[in-house]
């Protein structure tokens, strides 16, 4: 293990160059380089005394150090090969770190080595960061929280879920967690330098949705409202549901035909849920 400091440029070009690797854009490879950002993950995960880490590309390792430090097990998860042999350079003589070589939408957070409920941490490429997060939402009874780093327009989209500037991705998470915003990331703070900055912020797991309707027909309305948001509610629901549904739908609810889908509540979006799912069944 190496005692080098990776929260620095000056480290972290000569080990990747070392081991000839150019990050990868396809894979959203932008490392941290940056100590206060990392201060200020490991203060928001230590204040609630975390057991088992899962980490979500584990990268260098330089966030992984730090997460050792503070829990009792870290699951570093990575899934490129080609930084193996720098992550057991740089944490390989930690004996609370499993390094495991995958794909995280791949990993059963079930099954993972450690105790759970789980707390996962991780700096999220956009290209995936729909697939991330539904992943988590699927394996949330193994999760406590999780601590993300994202592009900051994903997350004031999630933020603002449900609203005229959320999105279907946004009412999803909300549905099952609590949000905040931790901090704003400059993007000067990755190497390399990213075209966009980022958001830390915290996802809490919920012990109940905010819902109580069939999920699949709850997310299925969220879809159809969401992708036709610049129409009526009524006119949105047509390539669903009938003429007769959906006046019906209107006649039970009191929710106004005319509004749009992104404008209603998580309360009124439960009760057009309740009173379509027995006419789709």
């Amino acid at each position: 293990m190496t005692d080098e400091d990776l929260t620095s440029r000056g480290p972290v070009a000569p080990l990747l160059r070392s081991a000839g690797i150019r990050p990868s854009r396809h894979r959203g490879q932008n490392f941290l380089v940056d100590r206060p950002v990392l201060s200020a993950i490991v203060s928001e995960l230590e204040r609630d005394r975390p057991g088992t880490i899962l980490e979500i590309g584990a990268g260098l390792g330089t966030v992984t150090r730090a997460l050792a430090r503070i829990a009792s097990r870290v699951v570093a998860v990575e899934i490129d090969r080609r930084l193996t042999p720098i992550l057991h350079h740089t944490v390989g003589g930690l004996g609370n770190v499993d390094i495991v070589r995958q794909d995280f939408l791949e990993v059963d957070l079930a099954h993972t080595p450690g105790d759970r409920p789980l707390d996962v941490v991780g700096n999220i490429p956009y290209r995936i960061t729909s697939a991330i997060l539904k992943h988590l939402i699927d394996h949330r009874r193994a999760i406590r929280r999780a601590l993300l780093l994202s592009q900051t327009d994903v997350v004031e989209k999630i933020a603002a879920s449900p609203g005229p500037d959320g999105t279907a991705l946004g009412v999803l998470v909300q549905a099952y967690c609590d949000i905040s915003i931790v901090r704003h990331i400059d993007r000067r703070c990755f190497l390399p330098v990213p075209a966009v900055d980022s958001t830390l912020w915290r996802l809490s797991i919920l012990e109940r949705p905010k819902f109580s309707a069939d999920a699949e027909t709850f997310f299925r309305l969220v879809r159809v409202l969401y992708g036709a948001r610049r129409k009526m509610i009524r006119r949105a629901l047509r390539n669903w549901l009938s003429a007769y549904e959906i006046k019906k739908m209107f006649e039970e609810t009191g929710i106004d035909p005319t509004r749009r889908g992104e404008t209603l509540s998580f309360e009124a979006l439960d009760r057009l849920a309740l009173t379509v799912a027995p006419l789709v069944k």
